[in-house]
């Protein structure tokens, strides 16, 4: 398998973190940290040099020595992006951790995400390959990472099981710092510091436990947005009407194949290809129109950045869809959103992404 080319970063809207913490408490983020807040549409993320700096200086400000631990207390899904709405739409921590596997660079993109079953527990590890950016780096990301799998589960199962969410382990690369006591208070289990790996052991109980639906509301409304621009397409043979709800509901994973596709439709790829001629269409202008309909539905709602509605409709790179997206409809995803006017055309085969 081809090794991922990292970037180095982290996305704007992981960044909003901090900006959101230090407004919180009254200080001033932009001064404090010396730069504006991060665009969340912006087609690249932070270099996680400058994170660190960040992190670095809020930390000064505050006399916190201990300001990952905190910070990433104060996760959100808005601060995952995408990957916030996806997770809550999860039945189990074990689909959201699924989904965190998946798209882990969405908001981590300096350091690969190993996952492994050992007994009776999944550990989720990160290696200094890639380098380290640093303890209050390291500690934001794991505390963040539990405090959100915290929030999504639902608080009624864990009350009736008399279980706790907590993590078995929690390891550091990093040195450890003067009272670890702070650290052992919230994680709720052992925590290592100066180890080979950043690691955080989950038990398989816990991994099944049902999620909360914190925002199933969203969850629904994003389904509703997908059937309606469906239903709105011409009629067609009941093939391509499979076809194209097969795609719309694999588009959250990522772009589907032909083979994908008619695998799920049960029948072979070159019996698709065919009835697909035979209608007159292709796959690809089909995966072309419902990535169109589905765009304007979520570019309608004000909670999905741009990059959100990339990553929802299976691009990798935000500048693809925005790419693709401006040969559909004329104008860029921006433009389109700001002069809304309800327009839902189909997109012109002239302007289909190859």
């Amino acid at each position: 398998m081809t090794e991922p080319v990292l970037t180095g970063t982290v996305p704007p809207y992981y960044v909003q973190l901090l900006f959101d913490y230090l407004d919180a408490r009254g200080e001033s983020a932009g001064a404090v940290l010396r730069r504006q807040p991060p665009d969340a549409d912006a087609a690249t993320g932070i270099p996680v040099t400058e994170w660190a700096d960040m992190l670095a200086r809020a930390a000064a400000h505050m006399d916190d020595e201990r300001l990952g631990l905190h910070l990433g207390q104060t996760i959100t899904p808005r601060h995952l992006g995408v990957l916030g709405h996806l997770t809550l739409a999860c039945d189990h921590l074990a689909g959201a951790l699924s989904r965190l596997d998946r798209y882990q660079r969405l908001i981590c993109d300096y350091a690969p995400m190993q996952q492994r079953l050992v007994g009776d527990y999944i550990e989720l590890s990160w290696d200094a390959s890639y380098g380290r950016p640093g303890p209050l780096v390291d500690e934001t990301g794991i505390t963040a990472l539990v405090a959100y799998c915290q929030h999504l589960i639902d608080p009624t199962a864990l009350a009736e099981n008399g279980h706790c969410a907590n993590p078995r382990l929690v390891c550091f690369m990093n040195p450890a710092p003067a009272d670890i006591r702070p650290y052992e208070q919230y994680f709720c289990c052992p925590v290592l510091f100066d180890q080979p790996q950043t690691r955080i052991q989950v038990g398989l109980d816990t991994m099944l436990l049902p999620l909360g639906g914190a925002d199933a509301e969203l969850a629904a409304l994003m389904e509703r947005q997908a059937e309606d621009r469906l239903a709105a397409l011409p009629d067609t043979p009941r093939l391509i009407h499979d076809l194209r709800h097969a795609v719309a509901r694999a588009l959250h994973n990522g772009e589907p194949s032909l083979e994908d596709i008619a695998h799920g439709l049960c029948i072979s790829a070159r019996t698709l290809q065919r009835r697909l001629r035979e209608s007159g269409s292709r796959y690809r202008d089909e995966l072309a129109d419902v990535r169109y309909q589905l765009a304007t539905a979520y570019l309608r709602d004000p909670r999905l950045t741009v990059a959100d509605v990339a990553q929802l409709l299976g691009y990798s790179e935000h500048s693809a869809f925005s790419r693709s997206f401006t040969r559909w409809s004329g104008q860029s995803p921006q433009r389109w959103r700001a002069g809304d006017d309800g327009d839902t055309r189909r997109p012109h085969p002239g302007r289909r992404p190859s």
